[in-house]
């Protein structure tokens, strides 16, 4: 093959990777084809492909579940009291006391705390009792191929083939959520193959139905993302009355010993760790909820998945499954859920109001906080950058 034919080729291959076909069966198929190229140039035999492909067709539900965008942001409150629930505890401690020798001889390897694989699992599929049932080729291949999310999806199929060619199993057994995630934990194919680990040595690596293999890739993938031994992902904490609410950010790190010196302290009293590890405080019900401390260990959990209210209800849940107190301080119980369309709208007053410079798109994140905080300041609202009903009729006041 000619140079010129070999840069025409990758340029197609590249332009059927980048760019979302939708409709016609046959752009389905040019899209796969365009996969397996790349597939077997990381080493996957075109045989492994072309039986996985076989008779492949799109999943319309699976399109249809990644267009829904949720109507509404869940409050601090509702997220995490239905994650945290008194039968999840429990379970978890159960199933921690059931596991507990493997568990150990885990945390002697990795560093990672037995309730910490417990939380995860017990969040991810409620302790393996439903890890999805959708053909995980069928489901990141029509992601690639039919939504905007080509490049991200495209990899996430060329590892699922990979995974078949390790012979862990067969195509129709490699079931998961409608988004690809697999297993007991929850595994993206791209994280399977990266960090899952054959702990019962039998010489192929099984999520779904070896516990030991199932424990041993959470941990491995913890730690590999930054889980460390030592602190928590995040205490509860109460903070003094005189506390600068706008030191209350992600943002904002200053050392555990510096906290403690503002006069922070963990819930029900006791004194923060002595530690010089940047830490920050979060208010996610505002200033008249409960406050945390978050640790370096809160980055790792992220890392798992990206949402601040599931970092929170991990290291909530693995208090209390290793025997540590709820949450102490109630969120107020007119924290109310708010729709994305009125979130657009405070984004877009913000914006006309100089405060808010990034895109109008309906999600409370860090940058929306901050400016909501910019407002209330200027307002002389507490400014715990939290959309409270108050903050909130101030701002469409304006």
């Amino acid at each position: 093959m000619t140079p010129s034919a070999k840069l025409s080729l990758l340029a197609a291959t590249t332009a059927l990777l980048s760019t979302p076909v939708f409709a016609q069966d046959s752009g389905f198929r040019d899209c796969l084809q365009g996969i397996k190229a790349e597939a077997t140039r990381q080493g996957v035999p075109a045989a492994v492909a072309d039986k996985a492909f076989q008779g492949l067709t799109p999943d319309q539900k699976v399109v249809d579940l990644d267009g829904r965008q949720p109507e509404f942001s869940l409050t601090y409150a509702r997220y995490v009291g239905g994650t945290v629930t008194p039968d999840r505890i429990a379970k978890g401690q159960q199933r921690m006391a059931q596991h507990r020798t493997l568990l150990d001889a885990l945390q002697r390897e990795y560093g990672v705390p037995p309730q910490y694989i417990m939380a995860f699992w017990g969040i991810e599929t409620n302790y393996g009792t439903f890890m999805g049932d959708f053909r995980v080729v069928r489901s990141v291949a029509t992601l690639a191929c039919m939504t905007r999310r080509t490049v991200f999806f495209s990899n996430e199929t060329v590892q699922a083939l990979r995974i078949l060619n390790m012979n862990h199993l067969t195509s129709e057994q490699m079931r998961g959520s409608w988004a690809g995630a697999m297993g007991n934990m929850q595994f993206m194919p791209s994280t399977f193959t990266k960090w899952a680990v054959d702990r019962d040595g039998n010489g192929r690596i099984d999520i779904w139905n070896s516990l030991p293999d199932a424990f041993a890739s959470a941990a491995n993938f913890l730690r590999g993302i930054g889980f460390k031994p030592g602190l928590p992902s995040s205490d509860e904490v109460f903070l003094p009355k005189d506390f600068p609410l706008d030191q209350a950010d992600s943002t904002v790190e200053k050392p555990v010993k510096a906290w403690a010196a503002m006069g922070v302290k963990k819930a029900g009293g006791g004194a923060l760790p002595a530690s010089d590890e940047p830490a920050s405080i979060l208010l996610p019900a505002g200033f008249r909820g409960p406050a945390f401390i978050i640790y370096p260990n809160f980055k790792a959990v992220m890392n798992w998945n990206r949402s601040t209210l599931y970092a929170l209800s991990v290291g909530i849940l693995a208090r209390q499954i290793a025997g540590g107190p709820g949450v102490q301080q109630a969120a107020p119980n007119d924290d109310q859920p708010i729709s994305r369309d009125t979130v657009i709208d405070i984004q877009n007053r913000l914006a006309r109001l100089g405060l808010y410079k990034d895109d109008t798109d309906g999600l409370l994140g860090p940058k929306t906080r901050s400016a909501l905080r910019l407002f209330q300041q200027q307002t002389s609202l507490p400014a715990d950058g939290h959309p409270s009903a108050e903050t909130v009729r101030r701002l469409q006041a304006q």
